[in-house]
């Protein structure tokens, strides 16, 4: 990368290195967070699966129906 004589390179400076840190962090916590929503997530749907699996199950009489609202 060309520069002229009144350019800095963006790592020459003094807080480049705590900025890239914090962000990294910042950026490692997020990626967390989205994972264990994932994991609650994915955690519900395999409970209602079960549920829908032993509802297929059981004979018409011993149906539990329950009232979806949309």
């Amino acid at each position: 990368m060309k520069t002229n004589g009144n350019d800095k390179a963006l790592e020459s400076y003094k807080l480049f290195p705590y900025i890239a840190w914090i962000l990294t962090f910042g950026f490692v916590l997020f990626v967390y967070h989205i994972a264990m929503e994932l994991r609650i997530v994915a955690e519900s749907l395999q409970a209602q699966t079960s549920f829908l699996q032993e509802q297929i199950k059981q004979s018409p009489e011993g149906v539990q129906y329950q009232n979806f609202e949309r």
